[in-house]
């Protein structure tokens, strides 16, 4: 509670000027302020006709939200309940007309015998990524918790409950994702002004997934002669039973990739869940209406509210994600075996280290190729990464990316909502790392000597493979399998990482969201699509 004020009708003019200096020590903007103040004006005038007494008004805070909590006693009243009127005739039809325009921002209650309207000043857009983390801190709480009770209480509560409530928002969220990745991408190049710029701007936008990932190989291998140099335990020989949990191999043909792009009709991939089938259909019609221009002005105003509806449905649906991630760290910290090996501490820390130098590595590209400090990049992106580490999903992630880039990295809508869904399917920076780490140290603790012939046929494999994957469970694991049998090492081994893959799993995701988010900054900077000023703020 910052301060107190009573306004009436007959002083509002000085009351609400010692209002405004007050709000204006919070965080919240001149701007936000100045609409806050006139909405305040036509509730406080309401309010006090229907009680006949001044209102009282309250400036609240709470992580980072500013609001302004009006509360009048007397009968039930809501001042909210007729703005949805359209009577031109009505003698308050222009200030319902101020009210309806930040409707968003109002809300109504009564308790205790008081009308109390709400008006919302400011929002810390960190507000959810804060609660989210809570909520992992919570889970993981409990998931220790859990371990301390009988098995089969925490077997059923992790079973029957946190596992129903992650697989109930993964199906939520699978059933938006194709419609929210199709019209993201079919908007952001139907927007374009030609086939010259689309295929520039994808062009760009490729090479740099292509580009990051080949050095993000690099560095995993560095990573693992730096960490795994030398005498490395040998592999037990019980852990090559752990081979039926990844059994499964993926064709790496280059023909079969090609093969998998184009699809056979337009429902399949959608059906199928197939992202590159989905980008690939959304870039032809995409293009298309790129070419025709303003011929099909009607339809791409269709698309564009189509392509809004989805995406708010997608918000509606991330909005529980707090929830989910209370239940998916308790479920992480629960099935995490108490036994964790020297060697898997080991991993993880060479993992770690290579992310970070992944992001040296990107904001090296903000430097040098946009000529801009890499500082905000770097102070804002690992808030956001919390989001998709929790989720382990980069699609999962597409909405809230699009709007990361856009309200604090200052990238244009059109270049992020072309970038960001193409990079969720095909940019696997993080999984590239951590595959070329787990490969060399497996190899390392079988015995297995790696040519530079098996060095440059992992790196081939791992860019085809990150591109290529299908979406089915532990694909992480069975991209590693099949490069595992390719280059003599039994796949079994791969069960030593199992019971951490889930960790790493979520590292990788929040480094191939990093990638993504990199590259928007970087192709916007050149497309004179970035907004210095948001950037830098």
């Amino acid at each position: 509670m910052v301060a107190t004020f009573e306004i009436s009708i007959e002083k509002i003019g000085q009351q609400s000027e010692n209002l405004k200096k007050e709000l204006l020590s919070t965080k919240a903007t001149s701007k936000e302020v100045a609409s806050s103040l006139l909405l305040l004006e036509e509730i406080v005038v309401r309010l006090q006709k229907n009680s006949g007494h001044p209102v009282k008004v309250q400036i609240k805070k709470q992580l980072g939200d500013v609001a302004l909590s009006l509360s009048s006693h007397g009968e039930e009243y809501n001042p909210l309940a007729f703005i949805s009127s359209w009577d031109i005739e009505s003698d308050e039809y222009f200030r319902d007309q101020i009210l309806r325009a930040y409707q968003a921002n109002l809300s109504w209650c009564r308790r205790n015998g008081n009308n109390i309207v709400t008006i919302t000043v400011h929002e810390n857009e960190n507000r959810r990524v804060l609660i989210t983390f809570g909520c992992m801190l919570a889970g993981m709480a409990v998931g220790f918790g859990l371990k301390w009770a009988p098995q089969t209480i925490g077997d059923y509560i992790t079973d029957n409950i946190f596992n129903t409530a992650q697989t109930l928002f993964l199906n939520a969220v699978s059933l938006m994702l194709a419609p929210v990745v199709f019209f993201s991408i079919l908007t952001s190049l139907a927007n374009l002004s030609g086939s010259n710029e689309a295929g520039r701007i994808g062009g760009k936008v490729l090479s740099s997934y292509l580009i990051t990932t080949i050095i993000s190989i690099l560095i995993g291998f560095g990573m693992a002669f730096l960490f795994f140099s030398g005498n490395v335990p040998k592999l037990p020989s019980n852990l090559t039973s752990a081979a039926s949990a990844v059994d499964g191999k993926i064709d790496v043909s280059l023909k079969s990739i090609l093969m998998g792009i184009v699809p056979k009709n337009m429902i399949q991939p959608i059906l199928d869940g197939n992202m590159l089938q989905i980008i690939f259909t959304a870039v032809i019609c995409g293009l298309g209406m790129s070419i025709l221009g303003d011929k099909i002005d009607g339809i791409r105003k269709v698309i564009g509210e189509i392509n809004s509806l989805f995406l708010k449905v997608m918000e509606m649906i991330i909005s529980f994600m707090p929830l989910v991630a209370f239940a998916s760290m308790a479920i992480l910290v629960y099935g995490c075996e108490g036994s964790t090996l020297f060697m898997l501490v080991k991993y993880l820390l060479a993992l770690a280290t290579g992310t970070l130098v992944l992001l040296l590595l990107y904001m090296s590209m903000i430097l040098l190729i946009c000529h801009i400090s890499p500082i905000p990049y770097a102070r804002k992106t690992p808030m956001y990464l919390l989001t998709p580490f929790t989720m382990a999903s980069s699609c999962v992630c597409i909405p809230m990316t699009i709007s990361f880039c856009q309200s604090k990295m200052g990238v244009s809508e059109k270049i992020s909502s072309f970038s960001i869904p193409l990079g969720a399917t095909i940019n696997m920076n993080g999984s590239a790392l951590s595959a070329s780490i787990v490969i060399v140290m497996l190899a390392k603790m079988c015995g297995v000597e790696l040519a530079a012939s098996d060095y440059i046929e992992i790196g081939v494999m791992t860019i085809l493979l990150s591109a290529g994957a299908p979406g089915i469970p532990n694909v992480g694991l069975i991209i590693i399998a099949t490069i595992l049998s390719a280059v003599s090492i039994p796949a079994g081994a791969l069960g030593f990482v199992i019971g951490i893959w889930n960790i790493v799993d979520r590292l990788d995701t929040a480094s191939n969201v990093n990638g993504d988010i990199a590259t928007s900054v970087v192709v916007a900077a050149s497309e004179k699509e970035l907004d210095i000023g948001t950037y830098k703020k």
